[in-house]
């Protein structure tokens, strides 16, 4: 991935390529991630979002204790660095294999489940 080009007149664009890209995102915030939910379940929307909150209460206790997690559809997450600052503690957590699964075997599916092949 290339480095934006400088606008015009100030120098000539970076064509280096990054060594890791990093994603910048503004986040879910609750609001969002309770939508996201509703969309998935029909259950209803006080229930959502009670049940949304303690999931995520007990994951931010789970990480605080330094417990690593292992959850499909998210990966296996785990504290790699924790610091206490003013207004509450800073916690690095690495993420890894979230991407899809893979089949039996260590192979990757030619086709989606439910299609041809």
């Amino acid at each position: 991935m290339k480095a934006p080009a400088a606008p015009e007149g100030e120098g000539a664009a970076d064509t280096t390529t990054a060594p890791e890209a990093r994603v910048k995102s503004s986040g879910i915030k609750l609001k969002e991630l309770l939508v996201r939910v509703a969309e998935q379940s029909d259950a209803p929307k006080k229930t959502q979002r009670e049940v949304s909150e303690a999931v995520l209460a007990v994951l931010g206790a789970a990480l605080a204790a330094g417990e690593e997690l292992n959850l499909p559809g998210l990966g296996r997450l785990k504290v790699v660095k924790s610091a206490d600052k003013t207004g509450g503690a800073v916690l690095t957590v690495k993420v890894k294999n979230a991407g899809q699964k893979k089949e039996a075997g260590g192979k990757e599916a030619l086709a989606d489940a439910g299609e041809d092949s």
